[in-house]
């Protein structure tokens, strides 16, 4: 319900309706489609000053695109070698660089295939 409540608030303010939200304990991660991003965020980040302000936690965008590997790459600026997919799992090989910048970001990267396997019914695995 707690989830509900949220997406509901981005789309009254932004007029964007996210896919899906991950709340945390002072953040909420919202997956919202890669071609309204600039609607949600808003001018001078407006939006998301206002969402933080009302809801009284950090938020963050995370942009949903039509491969789930776009959207971690997107999410945590890295570029990505190649990707595998079987049934249940995505195997995305990264360099010794984006790895070790993601390992550093390990919170954001939890989000990000938390949301991602919730959405795209697959568990990312970083190579």
């Amino acid at each position: 319900m707690e989830e509900i409540r949220m997406m509901n608030a981005v789309q009254q303010l932004t007029r964007v309706m996210p896919k899906d939200c991950i709340i945390e304990e002072n953040l909420v991660s919202f997956l919202i489609p890669s071609k309204l991003m600039g609607k949600a965020i808003g001018k001078k980040a407006v939006n998301i000053k206002e969402l933080e302000n009302s809801l009284k936690k950090r938020v963050e965008f995370v942009a949903e695109y039509e491969k789930a590997e776009d959207v971690f790459a997107n999410a945590l600026e890295v570029n990505y070698l190649s990707s595998k997919k079987t049934d249940s799992k995505i195997v995305l090989n990264l360099n010794s660089i984006s790895k070790a910048k993601v390992m550093k970001n390990n919170s954001r990267m939890k989000r990000v295939k938390e949301l991602i396997k919730r959405n795209y019914g697959a568990e990312l695995v970083i190579k």
